[in-house]
């Protein structure tokens, strides 16, 4: 019934109750009524639901804890400072990050060398090692930290969940947030041209080395796409491409008599070449790709194989 301030004031008939029953009197008030003060929930039917709920679930309920018994906090989520959610570098939940230099995957989020779990090198940019952010959290002296998933998926770490460091110094979102007016093609091998901006609609496909100008950048999902002057999409991936103009040797001239390998990891040898060839390339590519444990070194790519991309070895002509 109202009690002539608005609210509503309820009588509990304790003889429906049953003897030796306690009443929880630790029920929302919310649950007392609806939206709708005209309409409230008689709050006889909500303490019934409750005992019920709790004679189906409760065996034992200490009235407090004794000495040994661990009172655990509920769990609050992580909140970002002004500073920290406002700097435009730190990913949002779900978005994707990469390591710029050598870093560690930790169990928990106060970091401890007992608690590592993987470690990760400086690899050169086109092969980062990746995570996924699933949440934020904070060690015991408030330093910010992204709970993770591991996604490089030929690697052996991938898939494991554990805590790295949020420093923008040493983790930055994969994708750009910004426009810049030229790109250029980095990835091995080379990106997709499309139609839509969810990339489907293959138009064409742009080998490593080539430079495009960009119109605009939009968003899709966790991800951006860099809107080219015809209309096209591409992806706004850092690992994929790079922000200005970024020379790429067309010909190269060998210092030295030099072994052209079948792979990166230079175990197959397919012959050797005399000092002073000269060679075109058609891109680069690094070793150990799929390693985290190892950086991976530069190599050249010709015509039948992989050249080393060692200064010592050859000199760019073009």
């Amino acid at each position: 019934m109202r009690d002539g301030t608005n609210n509503y004031r309820f009588t509990i008939d304790t003889r429906q109750i049953p003897a030796g029953t306690t009443i929880p009197f630790n029920i929302h008030f919310a649950d007392l009524y609806r939206a709708d003060p005209v309409a409230p929930v008689f709050a006889s039917s909500v303490i019934k639901t409750s005992l019920t709920a709790k004679r189906d679930t409760e065996t034992t309920v200490p009235t407090k804890p004794t000495d040994n018994t661990e009172v655990q906090e509920p769990e609050r989520p992580t909140v970002l400072e002004p500073s920290e959610a406002g700097n435009g570098l730190l990913a949002g939940e779900r978005a994707a990050v990469y390591a710029r230099k050598p870093i560690y995957l930790y169990r928990q989020a106060t970091f401890k060398k007992s608690a590592r779990i993987a470690a990760y090198v400086k690899k050169p940019r086109v092969y980062r090692p990746m995570f996924v952010v699933l949440d934020y959290a904070r060690s015991r002296n408030g330093a910010l930290r992204y709970r993770v998933k591991d996604v490089n998926h030929h690697s052996k770490t991938a898939g494991k969940v554990g805590y790295i460091t949020a420093k923008t110094s040493y983790v930055r979102a994969v994708y750009y947030q910004k426009r810049h007016a030229t790109l250029t093609v980095i990835n091995p091998k080379g990106i997709n041209e499309y139609r839509r901006a969810n990339l489907t609609g293959r138009v064409k496909h742009l080998k490593q080395g080539t430079v495009l100008k960009v119109k605009k950048i939009v968003t899709h999902n966790l991800t951006t796409r860099y809107v080219l002057p015809n209309g096209h999409y591409i992806t706004g991936n850092r690992k994929l491409v790079f922000a200005g103009r970024q020379k790429q040797p067309q010909r190269i001239q060998l210092k030295r008599a030099t072994g052209v390998y079948r792979d990166l990891n230079f175990r197959q040898k397919r012959k050797v070449l005399p000092k002073g060839t000269v060679l075109t390339t058609t891109g680069y590519d690094f070793s150990q790709k799929a390693s985290m444990t190892q950086t991976g070194t530069k190599r050249y790519v010709i015509a039948g194989g992989y050249l080393t991309a060692n200064r010592h070895t050859i000199k760019i002509m073009k």
